[in-house]
C-alpha cells in the first residue's frame, strides 16, 4: 500500500514541479500527498482564471478586427463607388445604401449644394428633419449625439461635406441606430470619411469642368488667333515707288492691334491702330475696324480724311464709352505726298538723313461721335523711310522692369532705315526681343514699315 502512495506521490510532485520531501510514516506520506493536490488545484485554478481572461481578451480583439475590417471594406466600396463616377449626383444613393448596410440606421440623407441643391435620402426619415437641419448653424462641422430630442430621442450623425479649401457644401445626416441603442465611434468615422469622399468628388468635377471649358476657351481663342491672323496682310506693296513690311506679335493669345497696308487708286494706305484692352474683346473691335475701314475707304473714294471721320462715327456709336482706338491713318501718293492723321497715337517716324515725328493732333477714334481730326501733310524725299507701331514696342521691358523706349528705338532706325522694310522691321524685333531677355510682355507689338523710294 505504502509503495502504492509512494507513486502517487511522485507523480504529483512531477506536476508541481515542487522538491521532494522526507516522511517516517505512511500518514506523513498521505499529508504530503494531500497538500500537493491542493497545491495543484490553486495552479489549475489560476490558470483557468488566466485562460479565460485571454480567451475574453481574444474574442475583444477578434470584434475589433471584425469591426476594423467592415469600416474598411465600407470605406473601399464607398472609394469604387467615387472613382466609378464623374457626376457628384450620381454617386449619392450609393453611398447612402452602402452606409446603411455598414451602420445599419433607420434614416439617411445626403445634400450638396453644387449647381443647384440636391438630396438623396433612404429609410423612414421624420417629418421635421428638414426643420431640424436648417437650425444647424453653418459653423458646425459634425454632430454626434447619443439623444436627439427633436428627433424621437434618436442617436444621430451630423456631418458638414467640404472641399480642401473648407468651403462647404452639403452635408450627411443619419439617424437612428436599428441594431443597438446608439452610433458608435466607429459608425462617426465612416461618415467623416464618406463625407470627406463626397468632398473630394465635388473637387473633381469642379476641377474637370473649369478644364473642359479652359480647353474649349483655347478652342475658340485659337479660331479667333486664326482669324485675327488672316486679318493681317498676307502680301505687301513692294514696286518701284513703295516697299513695305509689317508684323504683328500678340500679347496673349488674341490682341488688340491692327496695321494693314495696301493699294487703292494708284495710292499706298497704311494703317497701325491699338485697340484699348487686350484678348477676345479688343480683337472684335479690331476686326470691326478693319472691315469698316476698308468699306468706309470705299465709300469716300479713297478721301482720307472723310473716312477716318466717318470711321470715328461708326466705333463712338458701336464700341461704348470704356472702349477707344489708338490709331495712325497714312496715305502716300507715287509722287512722294503723304498725308498723315494721329488720332492719339505714338508718333509716327518719318527717317532719312534725319528722324522727324508726326504727334498725335486729335483724341483716339471711338471717343467721341463728332470730332474734326487734322489731317497733316508733307513731302517725303527718295529712299525715305515711314515707320509706324504700337506702344507695345518702346514699354517693353527687361527682367529688371526697365523700358525699351523711345530713344532706344529711334538710335535703332537711323542706323537701319537704308535697309528694306522687311530687314527694318526684323531688326526691330530682334533689338526689342534681345532687350527684353524673354521677360514676359504685357502688352501686343505691331510694327509697319513703309519705304517710299521715289
Amino acid at each position: 500500500m505504502i509503495k502504492k502512495l509512494e507513486e502517487i506521490y511522485l507523480k504529483l510532485l512531477e506536476l508541481s514541479k515542487s522538491p521532494k520531501k522526507e516522511y517516517n510514516s505512511k500518514e506523513d506520506l498521505w499529508s504530503l500527498i494531500e497538500q500537493e493536490i491542493d497545491i495543484i488545484q490553486t495552479e489549475f485554478s489560476s490558470y483557468k482564471q488566466e485562460l479565460e481572461s485571454s480567451t475574453l481578451l481574444i474574442e475583444s480583439q477578434l470584434e475589433e478586427i471584425s469591426r476594423l475590417y467592415e469600416e474598411i471594406s465600407t470605406l473601399f466600396e464607398i472609394s469604387k463607388i467615387v472613382a466609378s463616377n464623374i457626376e457628384t449626383k450620381q454617386i449619392l444613393m450609393p453611398i447612402l445604401s452602402t452606409l446603411k448596410k455598414a451602420i445599419n440606421f433607420k434614416c439617411g440623407i445626403i445634400n450638396i449644394d453644387f449647381e443647384g441643391s440636391y438630396s438623396e435620402a433612404i429609410g423612414e426619415c421624420p417629418s421635421n428633419l428638414e426643420s431640424l437641419v436648417s437650425q444647424i448653424d453653418d459653423d458646425v462641422d459634425i454632430i454626434f449625439k447619443e439623444k436627439c430630442e427633436k428627433l424621437n430621442n434618436e442617436s444621430i450623425i451630423y456631418k458638414t461635406i467640404s472641399t480642401a479649401s473648407n468651403k462647404k457644401m452639403g452635408f450627411i445626416l443619419v439617424s437612428g441606430k436599428e441594431s443597438g441603442p446608439i452610433f458608435t465611434a466607429g459608425d462617426k468615422k465612416i461618415i467623416e470619411s464618406a463625407a470627406q469622399q463626397i468632398g473630394s468628388s465635388i473637387e473633381r468635377e469642379i476641377a474637370l469642368k473649369e478644364e473642359i471649358e479652359r480647353e474649349r476657351l483655347n478652342q475658340q481663342i485659337e479660331i479667333a488667333r486664326n482669324i485675327q491672323f488672316n486679318f493681317f496682310p498676307k502680301t505687301f506693296p513692294n514696286d518701284e515707288n513703295f516697299d513695305s513690311y509689317g508684323e504683328s506679335i500678340p500679347a496673349i493669345h488674341v490682341g488688340g492691334d491692327y496695321f494693314d497696308v495696301f493699294m487703292k487708286n494708284d495710292s499706298l494706305y497704311g494703317i497701325v491702330a491699338d485697340v484699348s484692352g487686350k484678348g477676345l474683346p479688343a480683337s472684335l473691335i479690331m476686326s470691326s475696324l478693319r472691315s469698316a475701314f476698308k468699306s468706309l475707304l470705299e465709300s469716300t473714294n479713297g478721301d482720307l480724311l472723310k473716312t477716318v471721320t466717318s470711321l470715328n462715327k461708326m466705333l463712338a456709336y458701336d464700341v461704348g464709352d470704356d472702349k477707344f482706338v489708338t490709331a495712325v491713318f497714312v496715305k502716300l501718293t507715287r509722287d512722294g505726298g503723304l498725308e498723315v492723321i494721329n488720332a492719339g497715337h505714338d508718333p509716327l517716324y518719318i527717317v532719312k538723313d534725319k528722324i522727324s515725328k508726326i504727334n498725335s493732333t486729335s483724341t483716339p477714334i471711338g471717343m467721341f461721335e463728332f470730332m474734326e481730326f487734322e489731317i497733316q501733310k508733307t513731302k517725303l524725299e527718295k529712299n525715305t523711310l515711314i515707320f509706324a507701331y504700337t506702344d507695345g514696342i518702346p514699354e517693353a521691358r527687361n527682367i529688371n522692369g526697365e523700358e525699351y523706349d523711345f530713344e532706344r528705338l529711334e538710335r535703332l532706325l537711323s542706323k537701319v532705315y537704308i535697309l528694306s522694310a522687311k530687314d527694318i522691321v526684323d531688326n526691330v524685333e530682334k533689338d526689342v526681343f534681345k532687350f527684353s531677355q524673354g521677360a514676359l510682355q504685357h502688352d501686343d507689338m505691331t510694327l509697319l514699315a513703309i519705304k517710299y523710294l521715289g
